[in-house]
């Protein structure tokens, strides 16, 4: 636009020179000059094509003359926003720097899928708008105050320049898949939350189905019962039926004097 200007200014300024110099050289010749034309404007003022094609030209010219005023007088966006410094200096620092710093840190923390910085500068100060989509997993209110946090150590403590007013933070966030809702548990310092998975009842059948009948457990086998000996205090005095030697004697012995005694008698 600074260009455009320098152009339509010069080419203004010359013809206003040139017009200049020729009413001072030949001054009646301009006055002819301008009666005739005014003379023939006037003549075609009632010429209804004339009238129509002067009224789409003028409405035109009009339309390009307030486009350039306004693109002239509008308050354009500055690119940069002035550094704090200590010494007597200016030091001015690109906004697509700024952008870029805080896109790359807050992109790094965890439920943050994608972050877009919006930033608009007021010479001295900056204004600060973040775009955020986060996971439906993350704690909105912890993360927002992480994040705040740490664009006001990025932007004034790294880079030394001055917020205006509050960083503003929209945030998108993704909500739940179906099946799943979130804990009830209390959140930890991280902020970060789980997914809990919730099974859907099944659905009644409208007749219902006999059980199916349970198989008889196979018994376990009964362990075998082994006969007791009960010992007789009596068996135990086993009876020697067989005779002894010396018995078998002494009856050899009475036998014979039985027989000696039948033989004398």
């Amino acid at each position: 636009m600074n260009v455009f200007n320098r152009i339509l200014v010069v080419l203004l300024f010359l013809g206003l020179i040139a017009l200049a110099a020729f009413a001072v050289v030949r001054p009646l010749q301009l006055i002819e000059w301008a009666g005739v034309n005014l003379a023939l404007f006037e003549e075609q003022v009632f010429d209804a094509g004339f009238w129509q094609m002067f009224s789409i030209g003028a409405y035109v010219l009009i339309a390009v003359l307030l486009i350039l005023l306004w693109l002239e007088i509008r308050k354009r966006r500055r690119k940069t926003v002035r550094v704090k410094t200590r010494a007597k200096s200016d030091a001015q620092l690109a906004l697509d720097s700024v952008a870029h710093s805080l896109e790359y840190r807050i992109d790094e923390l965890a439920g943050v899928r994608k972050v877009v910085p919006k930033i608009r500068s007021y010479g001295k100060s900056a204004a600060i708008q973040l775009d955020l989509d986060t996971s439906p997993s993350v704690n909105i209110g912890l993360l927002t105050d992480q994040i705040v946090d740490m664009v006001h150590d990025i932007v004034e403590g790294q880079l030394g320049l001055k917020i205006a007013g509050r960083v503003r933070v929209n945030v998108h966030h993704e909500p739940y898949p179906k099946g799943t809702m979130p804990p009830t548990q209390p959140l930890g310092p991280e902020g970060e939350m789980r997914p809990t998975v919730v099974e859907s009842a099944p659905e009644p059948r409208r007749r219902a189905e006999a059980a199916p009948a349970r198989k008889p457990k196979a018994e376990a086998p009964a362990p075998k019962v082994e006969p007791v000996a009960y010992k007789d205090s009596r068996a135990e005095e086993e009876l020697d039926l067989e005779p002894e030697e010396d018995d078998l004697d002494l009856l050899g012995d009475l036998e014979e004097n039985s027989s000696e005694g039948d033989a004398t008698a």
